[in-house]
């Protein structure tokens, strides 16, 4: 697409088309929409499908490099409909899983839903970000903000189906009624053509050119520099809270003695915090820059902590769940902007999904440990200082890296 033809494109239609896309991507932050009420039809051992949600966990961040790669070669609408085919899919698949072979699971949830989900959203985010050169914060927020409220918003539903019905008839209709919505969308989906500035665009009074007007580095050049390998650690160190309690949360206020009802609650309000900490502080990355604003996520991390170690109240174990859910939410607004900031938008989703390596590997590692200190010494106090201290390394990973000293495209262009 040349930048005569980008003037003619109507650059928030990319932005709906992608919000509605991620909105139904978002559906898998409610694995247990569907793999308790699925282990509960089939009369399966909790055993045999514990560990579907954490290894389509570890599928996502390579559908992810996948995604950002597609993106890269072939465009947005491309990247859009293969996502969407295979996320569809693998919930269609899940449906037809006989009652003899819970094992498939790992297939058509685990890797099918995973592999299809990190293509969708890494591709889809990251083709809408690139029209928003100007307000990269913003669109990442929005992104974030309607993926991250997908499963608050699209759980009552499919759960009201499954008591209506049954667990498969609603894999069955959230496949179909997913892959169509979002192939139509994904059918408007453009990439926006390289060096884009927004019609309109007034330069700031410092003189500072706009990301997309340097050379992107590909994958190649940029797991060569420092930015990427602190910006991996990041990824990896930072969600320690998240890691350590999202799975927990029910568990945590009723071993306190706390009733289940406001555990239900917590959960809510986390989802809540979670959805308001990706748009608000994702807008005020446009403004304050991404740094700061990573500070400010770490800094309700820290609270969220402090009140889990120290509160007995069920107000105070609210507050912390409002808090994480605004904290970690927060940075998946961040991280794009970070990888684009450093290294251009052509490559930056290819180059977030391997960042996203880190993060994957973190995901087996860190419940695993934290589990095995709060079951030796009956506290969680261990597993929390360990999250205090990898959380704050994210913290300084990111502060760190330094500027990319891209050449301009105009310069590399007149050479």
């Amino acid at each position: 697409m040349t930048h005569l033809d980008a003037q003619n494109v109507n650059r928030t239609g990319i932005m709906i088309r992608g919000l509605i896309i991620l909105l139904c991507a978002g559906i898998i932050n409610a694995t247990s929409v569907f793999i308790t009420p699925l282990a509960a039809y089939y009369g399966w051992e909790a055993s045999a499908i514990a560990n579907i949600g954490t290894t389509m966990l570890t599928f996502w961040p390579i559908g992810s490099i996948v995604g950002g790669k597609l993106l890269q070669k072939f465009g947005g609408k491309a990247v859009t409909l293969i996502g969407a085919i295979v996320f569809g899919a693998g919930l269609i698949l899940t449906g037809l899983v006989p009652n003899s072979a819970p094992g498939l699971l790992y297939f058509t949830y685990s890797f099918l839903i995973g592999m299809g989900n990190g293509i969708t959203y890494c591709g889809t985010m990251y083709c809408v970000m690139g029209w928003y050169p100007d307000k990269k914060g913003l669109a990442a927020g929005l992104c974030m903000a309607f993926n991250g409220g997908s499963s608050a918003f699209l759980a009552p539903p499919c759960s009201y189906i499954t008591q209506a019905f049954n667990v498969k008839v609603t894999l069955f209709a959230c496949g179909i009624v997913c892959a169509v919505v979002c192939i139509i969308c994904g059918m408007g989906m453009k990439s926006a053509p390289l060096g884009y500035i927004p019609e309109g665009y007034v330069v700031p009074s410092d003189g500072q050119a706009l990301s997309s007007q340097y050379v992107s580095y590909p994958i190649s050049k940029a797991w060569k520099t420092k930015q990427f390998w602190l910006q991996l650690a990041a990824q990896a160190l930072f969600p320690a809270f998240y890691l350590i309690m999202f799975s927990r949360f029910s568990m945590f206020m009723t071993d306190k003695g706390i009733d289940l009802a406001y555990a239900t609650l917590g959960v809510s309000l986390y989802n809540v915090g979670n959805v308001a900490g990706r748009f608000l502080l994702g807008k005020l990355v446009d403004n304050l820059g991404y740094k700061k604003i990573y500070g400010c996520c770490w800094l309700l991390c820290m609270i969220c902590g402090l009140c889990l170690l120290t509160g007995e109240s069920v107000a105070v174990i609210l507050v912390a769940y409002v808090c994480l859910g605004a904290g970690f939410g927060a940075t998946n607004t961040v991280y794009p902007v970070m990888s684009t900031t450093s290294f251009g938008p052509v490559y930056a989703g290819n180059i977030y999904g391997f960042a996203l390596l880190g993060y994957m590997v973190m995901t087996q590692i860190i419940p695993r440990v934290a589990a095995a200190s709060i079951d030796s010494t009956g506290s969680y106090g261990i597993a929390f200082v360990m999250a205090f201290v990898l959380c704050t390394l994210g913290l300084i990973c990111g502060v760190l890296i330094p500027k990319l000293n891209r050449p301009l495209l105009k310069d590399t262009e007149e050479a």
